[in-house]
C-alpha cells in the first residue's frame, strides 16, 4: 500500500471513530436512539478500519499516530459541536499527552 493510501485510511479512521463517539455522547447513554444506534455503529465501523490499518502497519506506529489523532479530533469536536469548554490548562494537558505518545513512539524499538 502507498504512504497517501495509508494516511487518507488513518484520517477515515480518525474521522469514522470521532463522529461515532460524538453519536455515542449525543444519545445521552441511550443506544436505542437515532443517535445511539448511528454512534455504536459508525464506531464498529471504525474497528473494522482500525483492523485494516494493523495489517498495514506495526502497532507501534499505527497505535501513536490513531491515538494522537481522536486526542485532537475528539477536541476539535467537542469544543466547536457540543460546546465544550476547553482551557488553558486543557490544551496543557493535550499537549502533554500527544507529547508523552510521541516520545514512546520514537523510543519505540530502541533498546
Amino acid at each position: 500500500m502507498t504512504p497517501v493510501f495509508i494516511a487518507l485510511t488513518l484520517l477515515a479512521y480518525t474521522a469514522v471513530s470521532v463522529s461515532g463517539l460524538t453519536f455515542l455522547k449525543l444519545s445521552d447513554g441511550n443506544i436505542f436512539t437515532l443517535f445511539g444506534a448511528a454512534g455504536g455503529t459508525l464506531y464498529g465501523f471504525g474497528f473494522i478500519v482500525w483492523y485494516g490499518i494493523l495489517t498495514q502497519l506495526p502497532l507501534s506506529v499505527a497505535f501513536p499516530i490513531a491515538a494522537s489523532s481522536l486526542v485532537f479530533g475528539t477536541q476539535i469536536v467537542g469544543y466547536f459541536f457540543l460546546r465544550e469548554p476547553i482551557g488553558i490548562m486543557h490544551i496543557a494537558g493535550l499537549l502533554l499527552i500527544v507529547s508523552g505518545i510521541a516520545i514512546v513512539s520514537l523510543a519505540s524499538g530502541r533498546p
